[in-house]
């Protein structure tokens, strides 16, 4: 399967501190041997411009990026304005259930994963989104091959984000109301090929770096990255690629020990490097107390965002199109 990677920033926290928790459930015997590597992409999109999208489609192949991807649904299924906003990949076992969460405007989206019956080439999932503690999306036994990608239609809130030009020409952004979509891609695999397991991406661990022993009763919320900075370059430079870190979050909400796992070249790991140290984080919570976790993130750089002009010309063409709309009988 190919892993989708996008826009500037991968997510690596796995849920909202005091809203979820990512744990595993008893395996079943029919899913003692293969569980999944699912990787699912969060997407906006304005639904009132858009043609009707069923609750589940599935998309006759799988993308490499999550740039591929909006291409081919703008093309087939002529979405609008459709925004990539978290992906996250995991691997899971039969009946396990993974939470995971992004700060998304004031509030989180939260979501809440769980395979089963997943047998040598076909599985089902099942997919439930909230959104400030709003339901969004409630998919239940939705069947996969393997290799196969779904789409699913979720609901409507104010987590969406538009880009615009402000006073003095300044790029702004504000809240405003988009539809949910969920696109999900999934590859059976042995147990033994099992990738970025839930306890690999992040857990508790002492003020030295040594893991914390839990049991099955502890309950360990993961931390979450609240402000992100961007690595700068100098103007005009194409930077292309990932960069992939590691650090440790205190109960403070500073990452520290920061370390490039896999990296592009000596500048561009540096830059990423400085620009990780000054995230801020709600922190991991250890049955309910703040404490030291393991926190990782890829950093994705994609083609830079659109510049003051290319942002005016797109809003002089919308609003060239509502004149025309009005215009109409």
């Amino acid at each position: 399967m190919k892993r989708l990677i996008a826009l500037a920033f991968i997510c690596a926290a796995l849920s909202a501190a005091a809203l979820s928790q990512s744990g595993a459930a008893p395996v079943r015997s029919g899913s003692r041997f293969y569980g999944v590597n699912l990787t699912f992409a969060v997407y906006q999109y304005d639904a009132a411009r858009s043609p009707s999208l069923e609750e589940v489609t599935r998309l006759a192949g799988t993308y490499s990026s999550a740039d591929e991807e909006i291409a081919h649904i703008k093309d087939k299924y002529k979405l609008e304005e459709i925004a990539v906003r978290h992906i996250r990949s995991v691997g899971l076992r039969g009946e396990e259930v993974f939470e995971d969460a992004v700060l998304l405007g004031p509030e989180y989206m939260v979501f809440r994963v769980t395979p089963h019956e997943i047998v040598r080439g076909q599985m089902k999932l099942d997919f439930r989104v909230k959104y400030a503690n709003q339901p969004l999306l409630e998919a239940k036994g939705v069947e996969f091959g393997n290799f196969e990608t779904v789409l699913l239609k979720g609901g409507s809130g104010l987590f969406g984000v538009k880009y615009f030009v402000g006073a003095g020409g300044r790029q702004e952004s504000a809240p405003m109301e988009r539809t949910l979509l969920i696109s999900v891609t999934t590859e059976i695999a042995p147990l033994a090929s099992l990738r970025d397991r839930p306890e690999q991406l992040s857990h508790p661990v002492d003020e030295y770096g040594s893991p914390v022993r839990t049991s099955e009763s502890d309950k360990f919320t993961p931390p979450v990255a609240l402000d992100r900075v961007a690595p700068r370059f100098d103007t005009g430079r194409g930077v292309r690629g990932s960069v992939r870190l590691s650090g440790i979050v205190t109960p403070e909400g500073k990452i520290i020990n920061v370390k490039v796992v896999r990296g592009i070249d000596p500048v561009i790991d540096d830059r990423a490097v400085v620009a990780f140290r000054q995230y801020k984080f709600s922190p991991a919570l250890l049955n309910g107390k703040s404490v030291h976790a393991t926190y990782s993130e890829e950093i994705v750089f994609a083609p830079p965002p659109p510049s003051t002009l290319e942002i005016q010309q797109e809003i002089d063409r919308q609003r060239r199109l509502e004149k025309e709309k009005k215009k109409k009988p």
